[in-house]
């Protein structure tokens, strides 16, 4: 039978470090507590530290493992990336070639072109990103507007249905 989980030798102790000082030169205590408690009354085989283990956050080479060769193949069709591309080229050529001209050496004018590029290219994705939010919310409150309008031309088809129910039958007594 399972042991009571009120053992207290099931439990590890946290450990007290006295050596940590606040702001003002005391002394607090601070508790550093163990990243596994076991709990006998776990299924056979399983115990806190396995969870732990199954539950660990992805690396990078977990996240490198997810990128495929297509999707750089395929970077252009993705909304806003285009235009990004092309806003970073032109403030890259722009950036670095007037910092060449203007007598800047060429390792230079390339860090500029380079950090024109990045730049360029972030803030034109965001902007159109956002572009396209603003769009998608306009067209989410045509069609808030549509449907609304529609449930009131409805409902006064139904009204006057009922007006017209109700004026037959007193027509017909």
């Amino acid at each position: 039978m399972a042991a009571d989980t009120r053992d207290s030798t099931s439990l590890k102790q946290p450990t007290k470090n006295p050596n940590m000082a606040g702001p003002n030169g005391k002394t607090y205590d601070t508790f550093n507590y163990p990243a596994t408690i076991e709990n006998k009354d776990s299924l056979p085989g399983a115990n806190s530290k396995t969870l732990v283990e199954r539950q660990k956050e992805p690396g990078l080479v977990e996240a490198l493992k997810t990128i495929k060769l297509q999707d750089f193949k395929e970077v252009h069709k993705k909304p806003c990336t285009r235009e990004g591309f092309l806003t970073g080229i032109g403030a890259a050529f722009a950036t670095g070639g007037v910092r060449a001209i203007l007598g800047a050496p060429i390792f230079t004018a390339c860090n500029w072109a380079v950090g024109a590029f990045a730049f360029g290219s972030f803030a034109m994705h965001e902007y159109c990103q956002a572009k396209r939010r603003r769009e998608k919310e306009g067209i989410q409150k045509v069609n808030a507007a549509l449907m609304e309008k529609k449930i009131k031309e409805e409902m006064k088809r139904e009204e006057i249905r009922k007006a017209r129910r109700k004026a037959k039958e007193e027509a017909e007594r």
